[in-house]
Order: structure tokens, then C-alpha cells, then sequence
């Protein structure tokens, strides 16, 4: 083998590990920030319905509570007394 044809294979085999490596510092900063936008939609979405629940969580209360002082029962709060 001589020294061209050496030259040759060894720059194809360097150019096709180098070859997906092409992305440049914008595209990962654009990238981060589009992901930083969902992750910001998802956070919105999860604290919707967290605040969806605890309402539903304190209608519920409320009614078992009225039910439970009809009933003349104890009515036990939610969270522990400290």
C-alpha cells in the first residue's frame, strides 16, 4: 500500500467520524430553548391541575363536613394539627 492510498482511507474513515459532529453552539442553544419552553407549558399544565384538584379536594371536604356536623360527628381536619 502506498502512502497516498493510506492517506486516502485514513482521511474518508476521519471525515466520517468527524461528519456528525456538525452542529454548531446556536443549534443546541436553540434547541435548550425550545425545551425550556415546554418544560415551562408542562410546569403551567401540572400547577392547573394541581390547583383543579385542590379545589374539588375542599368542595368535597366541605360537603362531607356538612354532612358529618348534620350527623352530629366529629369533623377531623385535612392536615395534622401541629
Amino acid at each position: 500500500m502506498d502512502e497516498q492510498t493510506l492517506r486516502k482511507i485514513v482521511k474518508e474513515v476521519v471525515d466520517e467520524a468527524i461528519e456528525p459532529v456538525k452542529e454548531t453552539q446556536e443549534d443546541h442553544t436553540r434547541r435548550l430553548e425550545a425545551l425550556a419552553g415546554d418544560v415551562h407549558d408542562l410546569q403551567d399544565q401540572v400547577k392547573a391541575l394541581d390547583d383543579k384538584t385542590g379545589m374539588y379536594h375542599s368542595r368535597n371536604k366541605r360537603e362531607v363536613d356538612e354532612i358529618k356536623k348534620h350527623l352530629d360527628l366529629p369533623i377531623i381536619p385535612d392536615r395534622p394539627e401541629i
